[in-house]
């Protein structure tokens, strides 16, 4: 039997994969990723994360499969875009590793806009110009650490992090990871002197761009002593996160729309060719010759989060898990009777890309409750969502199906998704869909599968479909006006 393991670096868990070649999940192995805030708006975390927490995690996963060590074949390493830690010449961390997510650089994106200019930073990388690209968290350690910024060597996003941890050698980044660095020219696929001159970083800072499924090298001895794997195991820089899933969850050209729901959220298209609107995202893929461009939501099962931490805060009885709230949002009709959750609680991404944009409940009364506010959640994701996917549709006019992955793909969410846009919604067979789509990545690498398509079309598949309930459509195109007219008052 052939096998090929997949370790994703997300800001919320490290995690190991096994699969076979037809798709089928053998294994998994996670831990999930401590984050420390010593001020508001920062997350971060110790380095071990990405440094031996991979090994260990994938020595986990292999332990526990009973697979054999020599018929796992190739390891794919993808991993959370923007986060970003230093390493010293001698290949030791010597900062903390800076989440993608943390807002702490807003003084180094205000530079970046006066020296580059918001729209031409744009232009240049494809990416929107607020905290979250990676040279704005280097720029805050040049402003605010000039003892780290001094002792860095290299600056590694997760999958660089991951692949050097597993090889022992070099520094890599492919490039749909590298526009998320905030260097790389979309176009150009290098790193641009414009933006090395404003963070006043040289280029032997930064990892080497590669092609996404570019083989970094076999695994190290030492590696392959502590997992039980054989030395030569390729090891593949499969894409990023946001490239690898839309893969896994089987999702290979137009017309369909990949949705994920995690910690955060993405909105997402393959493109056959780049996309330019300040709204929308627009990075290389994990597929040659093709084009991500996506939708980025800063929270979106966070905040269903936050409302649960809220509600058990409350000390109300036994405390609520997903499932309960699920349960009883469902009690609630569409609409949730007037409430509104605006779901922004760390910042506007797409369309607003609004740093200073924060989350709202407004409608409530006497007669709502718990419930209410559990529904409205979901249904506010879904609206942000859907107010990215209007900005999706003027660019990609045939969207037909929302393909929806992650951790936020229950029932009750799914359905409302499907009623709130009136787009079927399917769910494919694997909820590893980021390393379901960084294996086959590594698959094609390792000449497992003959291409992309042949690897797509062997390991993917849907496990359900639904249908829109159009007879709600017109209760949530008028909670949908509402919640766009919330957002417009704020700003207002």
């Amino acid at each position: 039997m052939t096998y090929i393991a997949a370790i994703d670096a997300g800001a919320s868990e490290v995690k190991a994969c096994l699969f076979d070649t037809d798709g089928n999940e053998i294994t998994t192995a996670s831990r999930a990723c401590p984050s420390d805030s010593p001020a508001a708006g920062w997350a971060q975390c110790s380095a071990e994360v990405l440094t031996q927490w991979p090994l260990e995690i994938l020595k986990e996963a292999i332990d526990s499969s009973g697979v054999a060590v020599g018929e796992v074949k190739a390891i794919a390493v993808t991993g959370s875009r923007a986060t970003v830690v230093p390493f010293g010449a001698d290949g030791q961390a010597v900062g903390p590793v800076i989440f993608w997510y943390d807002r702490r650089a807003t003084d180094a994106a205000e530079q970046i806009k006066e020296e580059i200019g918001q729209d031409d930073f744009f232009n240049l990388t494809g990416v929107a110009l607020d905290p979250t690209p990676s040279i704005t968290k280097i720029m805050w350690w040049r402003d605010n650490h000039p003892d780290i910024f001094a002792a860095a060597s290299v600056y590694a996003l997760p999958q660089t992090a991951l692949a050097h941890a597993l090889t022992g050698e070099g520094w890599y980044c492919d490039d749909s990871n590298g526009s998320y660095l905030g260097f790389m020219g979309l176009h150009s696929r290098s790193w641009e002197e414009a933006l090395l001159k404003v963070a006043g970083v040289t280029a032997d800072k930064l990892p080497r761009l590669v092609p996404p499924g570019t083989v970094a090298g076999p695994l190290s001895a030492a590696a392959a002593t502590f997992t039980g794997l054989a030395a030569d195991t390729p090891v593949v820089m499969s894409g990023s996160d946001n490239a690898c899933f839309k893969l896994g969850a089987g999702v290979e050209g137009r017309g369909v729309v990949c949705i994920y729901i995690g910690t955060a959220a993405a909105v997402g298209v393959i493109s056959e060719k780049p996309i330019v609107d300040r709204r929308l995202n627009c990075c290389p893929a994990a597929l040659p010759d093709l084009w991500d461009v996506d939708a980025l939501l800063l929270t979106a099962g966070a905040a269903y989060r936050w409302l649960r931490d809220l509600l058990n805060g409350a000390g109300q009885g036994e405390e609520l898990s997903f499932k309960t709230m699920d349960e009883m949002a469902a009690r609630i009709p569409p609409g949730s009777e007037g409430v509104v959750v605006v779901p922004h609680f760390a910042g506007a991404g797409s369309p607003l890309w609004d740093p200073d944009a924060c989350g709202q409940i407004i409608g409530l009364r006497l007669s709502h409750g718990a419930a209410h506010l559990a529904r409205a959640a979901l249904e506010g994701v879904v609206f942000a969502q859907r107010h990215a996917l209007d900005a999706l549709i003027e660019h990609v006019p045939d969207i037909n199906r929302l393909q929806l992955t992650g951790g936020g793909a229950s029932d009750l969410w799914s359905q409302i998704l499907a009623d709130a846009t009136g787009l079927p919604v399917s769910i494919p067979r694997s909820q590893q869909s980021t390393c379901l789509g960084a294996a086959l990545m590594a698959g094609v690498a390792a000449g497992i599968y003959s291409d992309h398509a042949d690897a797509i079309s062997s390991t993917t598949m849907t496990e359900r479909h639904i249908e829109p309930d159009t007879s709600k459509k017109a209760v949530y195109d008028a909670a949908y006006k509402l919640y766009l007219n919330t957002l417009e008052q704020d700003r207002g």
